[in-house]
């Protein structure tokens, strides 16, 4: 399985999990997105082009980070909040970052639990870990 389709899965696993995830993508460090995908209802606030920007300010935010974590320890996951929405972004075990758009509507903390634990369990491959 290629891991083009293996991410697409997990984004359809994330979407599962709760009704308030919009939007997902995951990408590597050079910003090349791997999969993405939204709610079919969703209305999505920014161009391509905008979302693009965003992963590659997400991508060298993570990476000024990652000097520090010898002293704070490693980065679980960001979270910014707007007011249409939250985006939260989540280094994966790969080394590629997910990011995640969420409704205000929903439990921040309930949903993010669901997301981390959904990244905890679940490689790339779709396989349930210690399986």
């Amino acid at each position: 399985m290629s891991q083009i389709i293996a991410y697409e899965n997990f984004l359809h696993r994330l979407f599962d999990l709760d009704e308030n995830i919009r939007f997902a993508a995951v990408a590597n460090k050079s910003g090349e997105i791997l999969a993405k995908g939204s709610k079919s209802d969703t209305n999505l606030f920014l161009s391509p082009e905008q979302t693009q920007e965003t992963i590659h300010h997400a991508i060298n935010a993570w990476k000024s980070r990652e000097k520090h974590y010898g002293k704070i320890g490693v980065g679980l996951y960001t979270l910014a909040v707007y007011e249409k929405l939250r985006r939260a972004t989540i280094p994966l075990p790969s080394g590629n970052l997910l990011l995640v758009t969420i409704d205000n509507a929903g439990g921040q903390q309930q949903i993010m639990e669901k997301i981390i634990n959904e990244v905890k369990i679940h490689d790339i491959s779709g396989t349930t870990s210690g399986s």
